[in-house]
């Protein structure tokens, strides 16, 4: 009886071997004929059988079908000539998936631990010549104003290096040799992504896109309107925090300035600005930022001067920084009259001359602020000529002031025509 079973059951794995071979052999045969889609459908069906065990050479098979199939589209693409988008995707799905299939029922272990591996490296070469297809057809969907489409595809081409049949090692060469087209595709996404209002794809492109320098700026903005569309203030500071840290752009440093002066909060500005001059002392944005606040909020000009100086060592050329510096040297005349340290200037003759010598100290002291604003203020026109809203109508004070009458009129003239 034992004999008859194991004879029933040589029959039938006997029996399943052929099935898989008639397959084979059929679609062979369609093959040889031309007939690349039949010679598809009949692998394709067989795979579909509980029975089948070939899953390795089977969906090998299909796979380079398809990838005949797919040539024609290609050469049409790479020519920059008409081509059918949907056949092209459609088949690259196909071929994908059927490589990796192949790849992964090649080296899995049969019942005894042991692997027969027979297609990994053709798997291997396929897959690594097909890594851009992807990225092409993205493209061309973005182009033709397809967003949907093209976000499916920038996003397969970007998980392309993680498919199975690469190492991992390989996967990270593959991203560091083609550094500059992924990073661009993180950037694509983020955008796409943003234009859909997709606000955590959003955040999660842009973080990658920032791992690099392409469109820093953008991508700190729209990780920004991500965070204020999801009502996550606490992150969206952090974001234009680092932002400010990052690029010292002047458009983030002042949205955060104004965020400390719109809130009143010059203990968390403090601690903002330290934290960044701690940071990155050798940044004159960090030190801008600490100038800023204590000129702004704290009204400690002496402070402020030391910090803006802080930041003209490193970049002399700082208009923002002169333009602040000059402020509180100004702003400090203001100060000291206001807190009674000027009690002639501004008199009548008749009360200044009680005390002439008295007088001049306090016009000197005056004058001497003006003096160390000059020439911040010159630099500021020097590198602004054109834009004279920047510096004019300071000089025209610092002028009046110094008693510079050829210097006051140049200025005055240019403010009339305004």
């Amino acid at each position: 009886m034992k004999k008859i079973i194991m004879t029933l059951a040589l029959g039938l794995a006997c029996g399943s071997a052929f099935a898989q071979n008639s397959a084979i052999y059929k679609a062979d045969a369609l093959s040889n004929k031309g007939d690349l889609q039949g010679a598809a459908n009949i692998l394709e069906e067989a795979l579909k059988n509980p029975k089948t065990t070939k899953f390795a050479e089977m969906y090998h098979k299909v796979a380079e079908l398809n990838a005949q199939m797919f040539n024609p589209e290609l050469v049409k693409a790479a020519q920059g000539l008409p081509f059918d988008t949907a056949a092209f995707v459609n088949r690259l799905d196909k071929m994908v998936d059927y490589y990796t299939r192949s790849h992964e029922a090649d080296v899995k272990p049969d019942a005894k631990g042991r692997v027969n591996a027979k297609f990994v490296s053709q798997n291997h070469s396929r897959l690594m010549s097909m890594l851009d297809y992807y990225n092409y057809a993205a493209v061309f969907m973005n182009q033709n104003g397809d967003a949907a489409k093209s976000m499916e595809l920038f996003e397969k081409y970007y998980a392309m290096p993680k498919n199975p049949v690469f190492s991992q090692h390989e996967t990270d060469s593959i991203y560091a040799s083609k550094k500059l087209a992924y990073n661009q595709t993180t950037v694509n996404l983020a955008l796409l992504n943003y234009g859909s209002k997709n606000w955590d794809k959003v955040i999660t492109y842009a973080d990658d896109a920032l791992k690099d320098t392409i469109s820093t700026n953008d991508m700190y903005i729209i990780k920004m309107q991500a965070y204020a569309e999801k009502g996550d203030s606490a992150k969206w500071l952090t974001t234009l925090t680092d932002a400010v840290a990052r690029t010292e752009n002047m458009n983030f440093m002042q949205n955060l300035l104004y965020y400390y002066i719109s809130h009143n909060d010059l203990a968390a500005a403090e601690k903002m600005a330290g934290d960044m001059v701690a940071a990155t002392p050798d940044s004159k944005a960090a030190w801008y930022m600490k100038g800023c606040v204590e000129l702004n909020m704290k009204k400690d000009y002496a402070a402020a001067e030391g910090s803006f100086g802080k930041a003209l060592a490193i970049d002399p050329d700082f208009l923002e920084a002169n333009v602040n510096m000059a402020t509180c040297y100004i702003n400090q005349v203001v100060a000291d009259k206001l807190a009674g340290k000027f009690k002639y200037v501004g008199t009548n003759k008749t009360v200044y001359k009680k005390d002439e010598a008295a007088y001049n100290k306090e016009l000197a002291t005056i004058k001497g602020y003006y003096e160390k604003a000059l020439p911040h203020m010159e630099k500021v026109r020097a590198l602004a000529p054109a834009k004279p809203n920047e510096w004019v109508h300071t000089l025209q004070m610092i002028y009046s002031n110094l008693g510079m009458k050829d210097k006051l009129a140049e200025v005055e003239e240019i403010i009339k025509g305004l």
